[in-house]
């Protein structure tokens, strides 16, 4: 089964207002999921429910995280940092593109800003079926 990159609304409206560079990071990452899925993507990716300690709503976004299957994935935007273990095997960037991770061949991309500080995705901008 060929993997499969859905949009939600939100996704759609303001990926429109990108810069040609953003869009083009974004497609970059959309084509390599749809061909190789995420592993080799140079871009660190993981679940967004590691939330720091100190945050005060650590435990609700945790969870909101958890429910949703919220995961992002540094793009590459405005330039790629190495990371800082030199045995990670990706590399990161100041903006994220969130999504929802459905299972291994389908996601759902929801929204884009910056990694620092991570702005979780609202309820509004997940994607509907």
């Amino acid at each position: 089964m060929p993997n499969q990159v859905e949009f939600s609304e939100h996704f759609t409206g303001l990926f429109v207002n990108l810069s040609q560079d953003e869009q083009d990071l974004i497609e970059e990452f959309v084509f390599h999921f749809e061909t190789h899925g995420l592993r080799t993507f140079i871009g660190k990716k993981g679940p967004t429910d590691n939330v720091p300690h100190s945050d005060p709503n650590r435990q609700a976004k945790i969870a909101f995280a958890k429910r949703h299957r919220l995961w992002h994935v540094h793009i590459g935007h405005p330039r790629w940092n190495l990371c800082r273990n030199p045995a990670g095997g990706y590399k990161t960037s100041n903006y994220v593109v969130h999504f929802q991770k459905f299972n291994d061949s389908h996601i759902a991309l929801v929204d884009y800003n910056s990694h620092d500080p991570m702005i979780m995705p609202s309820k509004t901008s997940l994607f509907r079926r």
